[in-house]
Formats: C-alpha cells, sequence, structure tokens
C-alpha cells in the first residue's frame, strides 16, 4: 500500500476578470496559516478581461521549490480551460468545475480522473450573489478535499475583505461554507496528508520583500513609472508612505523616476526605483549621471520577456547584457536574489553599497521571483544594518568633493553643510567638481586630472570584488560529476532538479551566483575549476552569466540549458531536459 503524499499541486484556470488570482490568494494563505508551504506562479495575459490565465500552487508539508508541472487538483472556471487544462492532469487526479457555467460533460474527456461539478446558481440564489463569486465556493470545496480546516479559510474572507461592508463579508464567507459543505456529500477525499506545522508564515511576493526590505533599511525616497512586472514595488510602497514618512513619486516616465532619485540622494536621502527592461533602457543615461556625480542610487530591474516590448507578462532573464549599458566606463554593482527571502536582504545590502561607493547599485529580478507568491519565514530585520558609508558632518578648510583617495571613495557632505560649496557636474571635473572642459581643455593639466580622478571612480570595483562581492554559493558533495550552475531565480527550481538527479543515482551539485558584478574573479575561478562538468541554467537565449563568466575570467562553460518560452523552470522541467545533455557528457 503506497503511503500519501505529503504534498499537493493545485490549478486555478479561467479568464482575466474570473478570479483566478483571489482564489490562489485564498487557497494559499489559508494553507500558510496552517503552517505548510507553498509556492505559486500565475501565468497571465496582458488583457485586462478575457484572454486565458491559470495560477498553479504546489503546498506541501515541508519547503516546496517550485510551482510543479502537472497539477493534481484542477479548478476550471471558464468553459476554454477544460480543453487546455484537463489534459495535463495528473493520473487520479481531480477537476471541479462550475456546473452552472461549464454544461458540457467533462467526463468524456478522461477515465482516469475525477469530475465534480458545483451547481453554483442551484446552491447560491441569495441577492448579490453574482456568478463571478463561484471561485470563492469551488475554493470551499477544494479545501475540503486536501482536509484542510475551513474555519481557517472563514476568518481569512473576513480579513480579506475586512475593508468592505459587512453582508459582503458574511456572503463570501456563505459561498466558502457552501463549497465545503457541498464537497463533503459529494466528493472523496483525495490520497494526500498536509500537516502544517502550526506557524504561521508570510505569504508575499518578491515585489513585496523588495517594498520591506527598502523600508526597513531606510529608503525615503522611491520614484517610479508603472511597468510590469515592477508596478508591484511601486503599489506596496505608496501604502507605507504615509506610515512610514517615505516620499511615494510616480512619474511621467522612467528617464524622470530616473533623474528624481539622483536629486533626492544628492540631498542626502536613500532613494530607490524599479522598472522593467523597456525603462531600464531609458533611465541608462540617468544611470551614468549618477556614476559621474559619484550619487548612491538603487535601481531594481524587474525582467520580462523581450525585445522591446516583447511579452510583457512572461519571464525571462534576459537584461544582464543590459546592466553594462551606458556611455564610457563607470563603476557599478550588479545584484540578483535567488529568491523571496533574498529580495528583503538585497534591497538592504543595495542601499548598504551604493552609499558606501556612491555609485549606482542595479539589482536584477525577474517576472517570476517578482510577482509569483511563496511563504516566507519572518524577516531578520537587523541582519543588515544600515550602513551611510563615509558621510561628513562638518568641513574645516576647504572641501572637495571628489578628492582622490587611495579607496576611490571621497567623503560627501550634506547639502547645506557650512563651508562645503562645490560644483556638481555631467562633465568631467576636478576634486572641486570645477569643469575641466571650462577652463583647463586641452592642456597637460587638464589631461593629468581626467586620467587621476577617472581612475579614482573605477577603483571602487577593486575594492567592490575584495570587501563586498559575495562568492558564489556551491551546494552538494564537493565530488559531483555534474555541476549545476545558475543565477537568479532559478536557485530553487535547480535545488530541486539536483535533488530529483540525487535520487536517480547522479552525482550532482549546485553552483549559484547572486552577486553577478563586478565578480572577485580570483575566488570564482577557483571554484569553477574545482568543478568537473558545468551545466549553466538560465533563461535566456544567449547564455548571457556564461558569456559574462568567460568576459571576466577567462573560463568558458560549454553546455548550456536555455529556456525562453516565457515561462519559468521547474525542477521537473530541468531534470527532463537534462536527459539530452547528460546522454552526451
Amino acid at each position: 500500500m503506497t503511503q500519501p503524499k505529503e504534498s499537493v499541486i493545485v490549478r486555478i484556470a479561467g479568464a482575466a476578470g474570473d478570479g483566478i488570482a483571489s482564489s490562489g490568494e485564498i487557497f494559499g494563505k489559508v494553507c500558510s496559516r496552517l503552517g505548510l508551504h507553498v509556492m505559486a506562479y500565475n501565468s497571465y495575459q496582458s488583457a485586462i478581461r478575457g484572454g486565458h490565465v491559470w495560477l498553479q500552487l504546489n503546498v506541501g508539508s515541508h519547503k516546496t521549490l517550485s510551482h510543479g508541472e502537472e497539477p493534481d487538483v484542477l479548478v476550471v472556471l471558464n468553459k476554454t480551460s477544460p480543453l487546455v487544462h484537463v489534459p495535463s492532469v495528473k493520473k487520479g487526479g481531480v477537476v471541479f468545475y462550475n456546473a452552472s457555467n461549464i454544461t458540457e460533460n467533462l467526463s468524456k474527456m478522461r477515465d482516469d480522473v475525477t469530475f465534480y461539478g458545483v451547481p453554483f446558481r442551484e446552491l447560491m440564489t441569495d441577492k448579490g450573489a453574482d456568478m463571478v463569486m463561484a471561485n470563492i465556493m469551488l475554493t470551499g470545496a477544494v479545501i475540503h478535499i486536501l482536509g484542510l480546516d475551513p474555519q481557517v479559510g472563514l476568518d481569512f474572507i473576513r480579513d480579506r475583505f475586512g475593508k468592505k461592508q459587512e453582508e459582503v463579508i458574511l456572503l463570501n464567507q456563505k459561498i466558502f461554507k457552501i463549497g465545503v459543505d457541498w464537497a463533503k456529500q459529494n466528493t472523496k477525499p483525495l490520497e494526500v496528508v498536509l500537516k502544517g506545522d502550526g506557524k504561521r508564515r508570510m505569504f508575499l511576493t518578491g515585489n513585496h520583500a523588495f517594498g520591506m526590505g527598502l523600508l526597513a533599511h531606510g529608503v525615503k525616497f522611491y520614484a517610479a513609472y508603472p511597468m510590469s512586472p515592477s508596478t508591484g514595488i511601486l503599489h506596496y510602497l505608496a501604502t507605507k508612505s504615509k506610515s512610514h514618512q517615505i516620499v511615494v513619486k510616480q512619474t511621467e516616465d522612467e528617464i524622470a523616476a530616473v533623474n528624481f532619485i539622483i536629486g533626492a540622494a544628492h540631498a542626502g536621502v536613500r532613494a530607490a526605483t524599479a522598472t522593467s527592461g523597456g525603462g531600464f533602457s531609458l533611465m541608462v543615461e540617468g544611470i551614468g549621471l549618477a556614476g559621474m556625480l559619484e550619487e548612491p542610487i538603487v535601481v531594481i530591474n524587474v525582467q520580462r520577456g523581450a525585445p522591446s516590448t516583447g511579452i510583457p507578462t512572461k519571464q525571462e532573464q534576459g537584461d544582464l547584457n543590459m546592466m553594462f549599458g551606458g556611455s564610457g566606463d563607470f563603476a557599478r554593482m550588479v545584484l540578483a536574489p535567488k529568491d523571496t527571502e533574498d529580495a528583503f536582504y538585497t534591497a538592504g545590502r543595495a542601499l548598504n553599497l551604493a552609499e558606501k561607493y556612491q555609485t549606482p547599485v542595479l539589482i536584477l529580478s525577474d517576472l517570476f521571483l517578482s510577482e509569483h507568491f511563496q511563504t516566507v519565514e519572518s524577516f531578520q530585520f537587523d541582519a543588515v544594518p544600515i550602513e551611510r558609508g563615509k558621510i561628513q558632518e562638518s568641513v574645516e578648510g576647504g572641501y572637495k568633493r571628489y578628492l582622490i583617495t587611495e579607496d576611490g571613495v571621497s567623503p560627501r557632505v550634506l547639502p547645506g553643510t557650512p563651508g562645503a560649496m562645490y560644483v556638481s557636474a555631467s562633465d568631467e571635473h576636478d576634486e572641486s567638481g570645477v569643469v575641466i572642459s571650462d577652463v583647463l581643455a586641452g592642456l597637460p593639466s587638464s589631461l593629468d586630472i581626467r586620467n587621476k580622478i577617472h581612475a579614482k571612480r573605477m577603483k571602487k570595483l577593486e575594492m567592490a570584488r575584495a570587501e563586498d562581492m559575495r562568492l558564489p554559493a556551491l551546494t552538494g558533495p564537493a565530488d559531483a560529476d555534474i555541476t549545476l550552475m545558475g543565477w537568479g531565480s532559478t536557485h530553487d527550481a535547480i535545488e530541486e532538479a539536483s535533488q530529483l538527479l540525487r535520487e536517480a543515482g547522479v552525482n550532482v551539485n549546485h553552483l549559484h551566483f547572486t552577486d553577478l558584478y563586478p565578480l572577485p574573479v580570483e575566488g570564482v575561478l577557483e571554484i569553477l575549476n574545482s568543478c568537473r562538468e558545468i551545466i549553466a541554467i538560465e533563461t535566456n537565449f544567449s547564455s548571457q552569466m556564461v558569456r559574462l563568466i568567460r568576459a571576466e575570467t577567462g573560463f568558458t562553460i560549454k553546455r548550456t540549458i536555455n529556456r525562453y518560452d516565457g515561462e519559468p523552470f521547474t525542477g521537473e522541467d530541468i531534470f527532463n531536459r537534462l536527459q539530452e545533455v547528460l546522454a552526451h557528457v
């Protein structure tokens, strides 16, 4: 007799406007409140209403590392979804649907899956009950079939709709309870045992974590133009602007956004913005300006399918090359958090690094990391103490804003400090900020100033390599035959694939980069040379991290697995793709 499973994959499918996201939020947060682990992914289109969308949640008694592939439980809310999703349900799985809307006999589609048609209109005749609320009823049915406590769902509905009128709350609770009761009478429990540890966890997205990380680490000015999939950070911070006394500005475009935060950083406050690839393209000139002015800014690029408008609601890691855009050479740092929890701490680190080195720090997120929901342990708010770098509170004698120092970082002052006037210009300048093209153009002395000031700025990269840039993490057996290499948001999926490979008898480990530039070359090379066979895994076409490693270290990684169809990797997907690669190793 087989043991019941300790995890289950639930997929909810329908059209935009059918309440897919709210169903997933209710189900996911009920699970998280019960102490279960959840990883969720929402696959949606650009259309506000209509189109086809689906959301998948992988729920388990232990940490789940991806949203999974084939669902055990499918919930379909419109007539087109069964044809798309029923074929992918696991053998022995179940399908719930609104029988008041989907009148076809779905049982003809498969004989190895159980179908439950919930008659929403027959069960719910109350005034105010709309067909779109069938998602609440079906969620209640799923809660029951999985053996979860429905009271937690009723409590969450009150929390979720707490700002609405009492009759709205009670109506939604009633619909949910009817779904639970219907399932008690008409369904058989699924063979799954979901045992939570009783610990309530946060259930949030990477964008929430970025916003929380910025707030917790002292950001006081945030400017952005809404661009999917980065807009969640703007939405979150806007709700906290009064309570946390920060300025949140929605600008007319991305050029304005980056220039706003440069001005705010110049004024002495911690400042950040976020955008996606197209918006980052517009910010490049401003980021170069921050490099010349040596202003500490943080820019989060939430990557999406590209080029141009591309596939704006889909996944890609295609913007790493663009992090080196801009005219000329200037110091910048590039970080790529590996998961939702890491997004929180990376936001704080980025603010610290920006002020320590007085230079732009760029964070590479992507649609999957920024928008997928995941259960997360409580953040440690003192793990990244605020460090503001070389801020000089007073000046004695003259002040040189761009003083040439051994480490390349000059003491800065806040505007208004007595005796600390200086020029802040985008043209090349001397230590006081005086533009050399105005007074010394072509003279040997001006060439000498250019060389010294430019070299001063670039020194920051060597200091960062030595002091702050972290080596990639190598997990698993040191003598592994195969090393799976990734960066950023592919971390959990590669971990899951590594587990599946070990179960299949493959000796494998996992090398993962989160600090992308400047690479600590010697340490990275030592790790790379210790690996027998490296296979790079990236959600882009051209293996951009492989290219960066080759450019920085001279080390060539020959084998790659690339996905660029707009959907994120799962562990099972990587495992299946590896079979062909391993056949040629």
